[in-house]
């Protein structure tokens, strides 16, 4: 019976959301998870949010195909003006700062990543579970960390050779079958 209501309430408010655009393939968690401004949130084919996601689109988002947001990813596209010259008030006046956020083709978002306005993130990124993601991660970047450090890159010619071939998308090709290996072949 659980099951049965928790669907009907994922189907309720699922229909309510209006994204600008939505690919092929979307999954998503809506029940525990944020929206606003959802009409300029533009998304590609094969895109999976996570459970209790917060986009908050006053300027566009812009995600790729094939990206991945785990659990608990925030992403804000506005911020206080709290240091300009024409500052009205204080800690901070009315006036929202908006600057698009970018995510391009088969990124990985861990778990309760913050991304903060007027980010780029490159194709191929893997962004590490409790980022903080203030400046641009390049294409195939692995990023962790507050503030946000690329530490390395994945293997671009593996990637790409992928990236090239029909059905290299992670559930396109496994479904939701999960293979447990330790690390290092240990």
């Amino acid at each position: 019976m659980k099951k049965l209501i928790r669907n009907l309430l994922h189907s309720y408010f699922r229909n309510k959301i209006k994204f600008g655009r939505e690919g092929n393939k979307l999954v998503l968690s809506v029940l525990n998870s944020k929206f606003h401004y959802s009409k300029n949130i533009f998304l590609g084919d094969n895109v999976n949010i996570g459970p209790n996601a917060d986009f908050d689109a006053a300027d566009r988002i812009n995600v790729g195909n094939g990206v991945i947001f785990a659990p608990g990813v925030i992403i804000y596209t506005r911020t206080h003006n709290f240091n300009s010259d024409d500052l009205q008030a204080i800690p901070y006046d009315n006036i929202c700062l908006t600057a698009e956020v970018n995510i391009g083709d088969y990124v990985w978002i861990g778990r309760n990543v913050l991304i903060l306005p007027g980010v780029t993130i490159g194709k191929g990124a893997v962004v590490g579970a409790g980022a903080v993601v203030s400046k641009d991660i390049p294409e195939y970047g692995i990023a962790v960390g507050n503030p946000v450090k690329v530490i390395g890159y994945r293997k671009k010619e593996i990637f790409d050779e992928l990236y090239n071939q029909p059905n290299s998308f992670v559930y396109n090709k496994f479904g939701r079958k999960k293979i447990f290996k330790k690390k290092n072949g240990k």
